[in-house]
């Protein structure tokens, strides 16, 4: 009888601890380190591209399906004609055709040209908690798979729908990007936003994509509606505007060939903006594009100030006699550095 009683007790007793283990493996959290190696590659940098096949602006993705299907905000693909993806280890593809879209939740999903990559898993932006931390993937400035950690810092109502408010950093070239709980959840699309003249960080809710409804039939980049300001919210990119161009000649008399631009740069954020790159797309007197550059603007601009750059690029026969032609200037990402204490009064002191 009390060997029964032995053995049924070491039977509930490893029954227990298989149970507890298996719990803890299941919820176990994961650290920042083991999101950044676990999730990075299922993470995609996409570049949108105009009919002359030149950048329009830098975004990020990630993976939602196993048929490598892609997640990201509508405002990234917006006017382009194509795209191009490209995953952290080097893997290149393209956007096949738009599945769904909201312009006023700034979400789409895309069929890709992206085979076995391992997808994100949904979580429930629902039970989501204020102070959760939260980690965020996406390609800021350019830097492919960066991560940025942060909490949850509010939850936000903007009439029928919900926003999630995150301390994690969000440029353009991040906006699209995953924002993950640290049970690996995908529980936000990352979106950057300025909001009552202040630089804030933002994720749309997962759950929102997930109720996304497909559309019809599928239809390419190229179809999308050019409109997706939103009623609540003013895009991001206004946070740097260039004015000021001038163009310098090779020829002073002629002024044929161009030579160079001089332009200014103007940080309208309340925080220091560096590492601005910019695309340079060059159209002759007949609006025909003749050349392009690119350049990235390294010095830091200070909030509400501007700099003044000068951008070297030679172009042969950029005017005619009577017609003149036009430099169009791109900002396709920038880094807004928030934890940085610089000041104009900073300056005297240097």
């Amino acid at each position: 009888m009390n060997n029964v009683i032995i053995t049924n007790f070491y039977k509930i007793f490893f029954i227990t601890l298989i149970v507890l283990i298996a719990k803890t493996i299941v919820f176990a959290e994961l650290t920042t380190s083991q999101i950044a190696k676990k999730f990075s590659t299922s993470v995609i940098t996409i570049v949108a591209v105009d009919e002359n096949d030149q950048p329009l602006s830098i975004g990020s993705g990630f993976i939602i399906n196993e048929k490598c299907d892609i997640a990201t905000n509508y405002h990234v693909l917006e006017r382009c004609k194509k795209a191009i993806l490209k995953t952290t280890n080097g893997i290149k593809g393209s956007i096949i055709n738009v599945i769904s879209y909201n312009i006023e939740l700034d979400l789409l999903i895309a069929e890709t040209s992206l085979k076995y990559i391992k997808p994100l898993s949904y979580g429930d932006s629902d039970t989501i908690t204020v102070g959760e931390d939260i980690v965020a993937i996406g390609n800021p400035a350019g830097l492919e798979g960066s991560i940025s950690k942060g909490i949850i810092s509010g939850i936000r109502k903007l009439n029928d729908f919900k926003i999630i408010q995150i301390t994690a950093p969000i440029s353009p070239g991040s906006s699209g990007g995953p924002v993950i709980n640290l049970n690996g959840k995908v529980i936000g699309i990352a979106t950057a936003y300025l909001d009552y003249g202040q630089s804030l960080n933002f994720a749309m809710p997962i759950n929102y994509l997930i109720s996304l409804k497909k559309n019809k039939k599928n239809i390419s980049l190229s179809s999308l509606p050019n409109n997706s300001k939103s009623k609540h919210l003013n895009r991001d990119n206004s946070l740097v505007q260039v004015f000021d161009i001038h163009y310098n000649y090779a020829d002073y008399y002629t002024k044929q060939h161009i030579n160079a631009i001089d332009f200014a740069v103007k940080n309208v954020s309340n925080y220091p903006i560096s590492d601005i790159i910019i695309f340079f797309v060059y159209y002759n007197s007949n609006g025909e594009v003749v050349s392009y550059s690119s350049e990235k603007l390294n010095k830091p601009i200070l909030p509400k100030l501007a700099l003044q750059f000068e951008h070297i690029h030679y172009v042969k026969y950029f005017n005619a006699k009577n017609k003149k032609g036009v430099v169009e200037l791109r900002i396709l990402d920038y880094k807004i550095d928030k934890t940085s204490e610089l000041s104009p009064s900073d300056l005297l002191f240097k």
